[in-house]
């Protein structure tokens, strides 16, 4: 590998510095888009800054600014590929080359924010000018954004690096070997553990307790310890700091709402890209994606009845409006509805994931009842009847129905029909190795230690 590779590696990964610029920026003398960490961990205004351009690695179009979640409906079977994009239809055909820059640059905004939280990790302990509970803190936040993180890469890639050093050099440092997706678990595990005591319990926009709860018991979801995954769930709704909003459509309307866990914020000057993708050009969008063309199953997934329908897909009303009062027809995705600023929060958790996370793991430990009344909290809210008298199999049929339909355009619907092995049965993939997107070329010749995905 040249130098030039590997300073362009870790400008990607955002190891040299605390924000990522060109590899002209990182082998000019002066650069002017990155920043010493020597000269940021010194006080408790760089330290601040630090923790917040991890936040601000979140923002990024590749990560929660657009990609990473609208690639998990957009594989399935919530969304279908309508624009320009050649690699957008790779991902939607479930052909994914290894030179897909939407796949490689999404990989790295992952490790960009696991990269910017090691510095944080590693040097704010040392920052003796703030008081130590502040200092924990701030490597608790770091934690949970690092955990979170090492949670989405292997949820798309499977056996990924786990990285927990921070890399200031060119050097064999970078080359870091996949570990087993059961090791990544368990490292996240830890982090949420070591983060959780000095978290607050309220910090909008930011990690809390029960942000690290949330991603604890969806983790334990996945790895399918049922026990654990109940018990996260259940400590989140016997705190009573979340309800569920009223009316559905709420949710998308209000920001940081009591219903909300965890938010990505976005601003006029740190914009989603949401909205922009999803909304047809008469409404300020450019018209890539759609929860209603031939590719989508989505609208047909909805029970009659269901509110949650007409506040997912546009159904044409005049009083569906983007932000800046412009009409949206009938057909369109409107959890967001800001194309032109981008400033529709992402709902990393919220409240009615906790609750059908609690009713999974109850129905798979076989306590139906408690199963069923975290269900009908959902399905209630949604404007439906109350499910009863199911057996085990049909209550867990019925939760992954109602996943579907309520966390819809949200980033679930791959992840969920992969941990529960319906992926090729649902969307008739024959090829078992493409329920794993592939390693990034780049990555795999940059780093010796890396291996591809089988089948790539």
């Amino acid at each position: 590998m040249t130098i030039r590779s590997k300073f362009a590696t870790l400008a990607m990964l955002g190891l040299l510095g605390l924000s990522a610029g060109s590899c002209s920026d990182f082998l000019d003398p002066t650069p002017q888009t990155s920043v010493d960490r020597n000269d940021v961990f010194t006080d408790l205004e760089g330290a601040r800054g630090a923790v917040i351009g991890i936040y601000g690695a979140l923002t990024s179009s590749n990560y929660y600014g657009l990609e990473y979640p609208i690639f998990a409906d957009l594989v399935a079977d919530n969304l279908a590929h309508i624009g320009t994009f050649p690699t957008f239809a790779q991902i939607k055909n479930r052909n994914i080359l290894t030179d897909n820059a939407n796949n490689q640059n999404t990989y790295f905004a992952l490790y960009r924010t696991i990269g910017r939280a090691n510095n944080v990790i590693a040097q704010v302990p040392g920052i003796t000018s703030i008081e130590e509970t502040q200092r924990n803190a701030f490597v608790a936040e770091a934690l949970f954004l690092r955990a979170l993180a090492h949670f989405d890469a292997t949820r798309y890639w499977g056996d990924v690096a786990i990285v927990l050093t921070p890399t200031s050099t060119p050097d064999a440092t970078l080359n870091v070997a996949r570990s087993p997706q059961a090791a990544v678990y368990e490292q996240v595990l830890t982090d949420l553990a070591a983060a959780e005591p000095s978290l607050p319990e309220v910090n909008v926009g930011r990690a809390t307790k029960s942000a690290a709860r949330a991603l604890r018991a969806r983790v334990e979801l996945y790895r399918k310890n049922w026990q654990a995954a109940a018990a996260a769930a259940d400590q989140i709704i016997a705190s009573n700091r979340f309800q569920l909003l009223p009316s559905y459509r709420t949710i998308f309307t209000t920001e940081n709402s009591i219903e909300s866990i965890f938010e990505v914020q976005f601003d006029a000057n740190t914009s989603s890209q949401y909205a922009f993708y999803f909304l047809p050009g008469s409404s300020g969008g450019r018209n890539e994606l759609s929860p209603t063309g031939a590719a989508s199953s989505l609208p047909t997934a909805y029970e009659a009845g269901d509110l949650r329908k007409d506040a997912t897909i546009s159904n044409g009303a005049a009083t569906v409006t983007t932000s800046n009062g412009l009409r949206i027809p009938a057909g369109y995705g409107i959890k967001f509805i800001d194309p032109g600023t981008g400033t529709d929060n992402f709902r990393v958790f919220r409240f009615a994931e906790i609750l059908l996370i609690g009713a999974e793991a109850k129905a798979q430990l076989g306590d139906i009842p408690g199963s069923l009344t975290l269900l009908n909290r959902v399905r209630v809210r949604a404007g439906l009847a109350a499910r009863a008298g199911l057996t085990q199999a049909a209550l867990l049929d019925a939760i992954a129905q109602e996943r579907r339909v309520e966390l819809a355009l949200e980033g679930h619907r791959w992840f969920d029909l992969v941990r529960t092995g319906r992926a090729q049965s649902v969307l008739g993939i024959v090829d078992p190795n493409r329920l794993l997107f592939p390693i990034p070329f780049r990555e795999t010749v940059n780093n010796p230690n890396i291996t591809q995905n089988p089948g790539y």
